[in-house]
């Protein structure tokens, strides 16, 4: 009852957010006393142990993953130490002491979640021994310190997003994920319920793979004159980490991928069980505020929209305006895992800022940023998801290992055709997705066998996709249904020689493109995009490691195409149709990397790639493409310079620093771009993909962080130093052509962001905040085609600031409150690399509640 009158209390938008505040605040104060204890409690808690004889070390690095306990040693003092092992439910110290016994070492607790080990009779200190190995706790920053530390230790610039970071800054749309990431941006994000992701100014068109546990997605959906999303579909309350690779990465990631590559792994049985059990359950719920549900357009039968709601409301979104709950199961036994997942997510039309700039100026004067206005309901932007996950893993014989996934993803959600904004903005009937995704992984590396590493891949995703696409008073309804299959395998061997460590690297891609509508056509002038697009690599890569601190490495990929048109369209003499395209290209890449001292690295790096036209840019479609049989594959080649700093205890005992520092020169020869159709000397009034003569895009990127436990900060930052389209004939501009479609993919100039956080109650509370600035885009006012009727389609945003707030409170081993209030100062604005002007979220504050059992 009290519930049902905060939400009647916080009606507007701002009340919701204090109503919602005020209760958590209320659970936090509730909690903790429970949660703030001595560090002697850890060591009185009793734990389920399971660690088998052998090695000290590996039994170190067991004791930690089942305790939740930061160890630390000197590797020296436990190197060719055998351990008896221990089994039973015991404390923490007793476990330990056991694991030591017979060893001539001993252990101290340094703090509530730190473990030392060390000589008997060894100086007592707080700070752990120099030299000391850190196994940190699998459940809270193990693993996943270890994948955060990575982008650090490898050269060129890729990047980590955690499950605490992505539950952190949890905010409406799945494509916020990437905010704090330095040039990675999701297009489109506010307009449908997908991610169409951007790596340094390279989106669509399958310039960037992006993969769930695996299993590529690939969909093209028509956004009319203004574009078209390349749409991933994933829940994020159910993903465990994200790992980005920026520029050509060649491999088993493909030489298509010449933007980049993003790997999305799901939960994982460490994701969910508390430390020491084998098997357990985590419910997460959460409730948000800032939005309502829509009131929806309707059809009628002759598929018209009738009259209905046109003008967003204003009287703001209460508590559970936005909601969402999940279920996940797992267990885990040393040598099999499996997990399974179910999360439900909903959430109603948003709200749009109340402050900032209403407008941006033009040539022609001042124009409204939006159709919906400050404070105001933003039509078509609600969604309702349901995801399945069901995985296993099965570890068997000599250092066999089969992963097996299975994901269903289902949302009914809004979006809105960008012309349609302009022309007849209202509230449409909801689309529609249905994405299947399997994946099976294998990986064989035996003990003592430096020959085989082999890893094999295979993948199927279906997605069948109903998108309602309307003009001013018309919902035309486009099912189409995609398919995307992946084999990959590779295998590396190591071999000692006269000049060093050298490893190499060989293997093969195969991947299947298929895309085809599930209705016929109801519209004459609508064809349906149709096609299938195949393409084989096969490459080799080597390593070599003349001294301790230098590594070369040189690499080729070598790839065949083809991609044709499946569909029945017969052509015409001004119109003909698509014989599709044919081809294949080497890649070549290399590097240099030099590590100086522990933790320095320096590194350089050229890769080149090669992307075949996608399906949509070589079939006839309903962007009414003319086909060009002249068209030519892009070629990217792109050159990084760059350092990794990555030390432990720099300035504290128990501090870390992490820096990635890099420049990038990433030049596109023959970029594919869209400009007004001609065919010979005759022009045509449709559209055509042509080739760019070359777009060059130069920056510098700086991401890191300093972490003294007791408080920490983050910083991404980027900054793009040159940015050049160049069509034959005509000098290189910073303006690509309104037809293009490179128009709203060009990325800011310039963004940062910082985050600073510190946790109290021997951490178990986090506190923080998040400012994100971003510039206006990097690109200047559109040019014009002379021969295009239909300019006007770039949309620009004003440079803003947002800032954010989280806090975290772990209850007690089983629970966890999390809070965000998104937004604070409810500013209106436009997000970057949106295809579709719909003003981004206002003020949005949002509890979760996780217990783990």
């Amino acid at each position: 009852m009290r519930l049902r009158n905060a939400l009647v209390i916080g009606g507007r938008r701002g009340r919701g957010a204090l109503a919602l505040m005020m209760m958590t605040t209320t659970a936090i104060g509730l909690a903790m006393p429970a949660a703030v204890r001595p560090a002697a409690a850890q060591e009185a808690r009793q734990i389920a142990f399971s660690i088998p004889a052998g090695s000290l070390s590996a039994a170190l690095a067991a004791f930690g993953r089942q305790s939740g306990l930061q160890v630390t040693y000197v590797p020296a003092v436990v190197a060719g130490k055998r351990s008896a092992g221990v089994s039973g439910a015991m404390t923490a110290s007793v476990a330990l002491a056991r694991l030591l016994q017979g060893s001539g070492l001993t252990h101290r607790f340094a703090g509530a979640t730190t473990v030392t080990v060390q000589a008997a009779g060894a100086a007592a200190t707080g700070a752990a021994p120099e030299g000391a190995i850190a196994l940190d706790t699998i459940d809270v920053s193990g693993a996943r310190s270890a994948a955060a530390d990575e982008p650090y230790r490898t050269p060129g610039t890729s990047a980590f997003i955690g499950g605490e970071t992505i539950q952190r800054f949890r905010g409406t749309s799945s494509g916020e994920i990437f905010d704090s990431t330095p040039g990675v941006i999701a297009g489109s994000s506010r307009n449908g319920a997908a991610m169409d992701v951007n790596i340094r100014g390279m989106q669509g068109m399958n310039r960037v793979a992006t993969a769930i546990d695996g299993a590529e997605q690939s969909t093209s959906t028509y956004r009319g004159y203004y574009g078209v999303d390349n749409r991933v579909y994933v829940d994020p309350d159910l993903l465990s980490g994200v790992a980005i690779n920026k520029g050509p990465g060649g491999g088993t990631a493909g030489p298509t991928a010449i933007g980049g590559s993003v790997y999305m792994e799901t939960l994982n049985a460490s994701d969910i069980l508390r430390p020491g059990r084998s098997y357990g359950v985590q419910l997460k719920g959460s409730l948000g505020t800032n939005a309502l549900d829509p009131l929806n357009g309707l059809l009628s039968s002759t598929s018209r929209v009738l009259p209905g709601q046109t003008t967003g409301r204003t009287d703001g979104g209460g508590i559970g305006g936005t909601r969402s709950a999940s279920l996940a199961a797992a267990y885990q036994v040393e040598n099999f895992e499996l997990v399974g997942a179910i999360a439900r997510r909903q959430s109603g039309n948003y709200f749009a800022g109340s402050n900032g700039p209403r407008t941006y100026n033009t040539t022609s004067g001042a124009v409204a940023l939006s159709p919906a206005g400050p404070g105001q309901e933003v039509l078509n932007t609600s969604e309702n998801a349901l995801t399945l996950l069901l995985k296993g893993t099965v570890r068997f014989g000599d250092g066999h290992q089969l992963r097996l996934s299975y994901i269903r993803h289902t949302n009914e959600f809004g979006e809105i055709m960008p012309n349609t904004i302009r022309s007849g903005y209202r509230q449409l009937p909801l689309s529609e997705i249905e994405t299947n995704t399997l994946s099976a992984r294998y990986n064989w590396k035996p003990s003592g066998n430096d020959l085989i590493d082999l890893s094999l891949n295979s993948s199927y995703v279906s997605i069948n996709e109903n998108s309602l696409q309307s003009d001013s008073i018309q919902v035309i309804q486009r099912p189409t249904r995609s398919v995307n299959v992946g084999l990959s395998g590779s295998n590396t061997s190591r071999f000692a020689t006269p000049l060093g460590g050298l490893a190499v690297t060989y293997g093969g891609t195969y991947a299947r493109e298929a895309v085809a509508p599930r209705l016929p056509s109801t519209n004459g002038s609508y064809i349906p995009m149709s096609g299938v697009r195949d393409q084989w690599s096969a490459f080799g890569k080597t390593e070599l490691s003349p001294l301790s601190w230098v590594k070369v490495h040189a690499g080729v990929q070598y790839m065949r195409f083809s991609v044709d048109d499946t569909s029945n369209y017969a052509g015409t003499t001004l119109r003909p149709a698509s014989t599709g395209y044919r081809g294949d290209a080497v890649s070549p890449n290399a590097g240099i990397t030099l590590t100086p001292m522990e933790g320095v690295q320096l590194f350089a790096r050229y890769a080149n790639g090669y992307r075949p036209p996608s399906i949509r840019e070589s079939t006839w479609n309903s962007s009414g493409f003319l086909f060009n049989p002249n068209l030519r594959p892009e070629r990217a080649s792109t050159w990084e310079i760059g350092a990794n700093y990555l030390r432990s205890d720099v300035w504290q005992p128990g501090d870390k620093l992490r820096v990635k520092l890099a420049y990038f020169d990433n030049f596109y020869r023959d970029y594919l771009g869209r400009a007004y159709g001609r065919v010979g000397t005759t022009w045509n009034y449709a559209y055509q993909v042509v080739n760019i003569d070359k777009v060059v895009m130069k920056g510098i990127e700086l991401s890191g962080g300093y972490d003294a436990r007791r408080y920490f900060v983050d910083l991404a930052l980027n900054y793009y130093t040159n940015y050049a389209y160049c069509r034959v004939g005509v000098p290189c501009t910073d303006a690509p052509y309104q037809t293009d479609y490179m128009i709203n993919q060009a990325p800011p100039r310039f963004t940062i962001t910082t985050t600073v956080g510190a946790r109290f109650f021997d951490e178990a509370l986090t506190v923080g905040a998040r400012h994100r600035y971003v510039s206006g885009s990097v690109a200047g006012v559109g040019g014009l085609d002379p021969n295009d009727f239909s300019a006007g389609t770039q949309i620009p945003w004003p440079a803003f600031h947002v800032v954010d707030l989280f806090a975290e409170w772990k209850i007690d081993q089983h629970m966890t409150l999390t809070v965000n209030i998104n937004n604070l100062f409810d500013r209106y604005y436009l997000d970057p690399l949106s295809n579709a002007n719909l003003p981004a979220p206002g003020r949005s504050a949002r509890a979760a509640l996780t217990a783990r059992f």
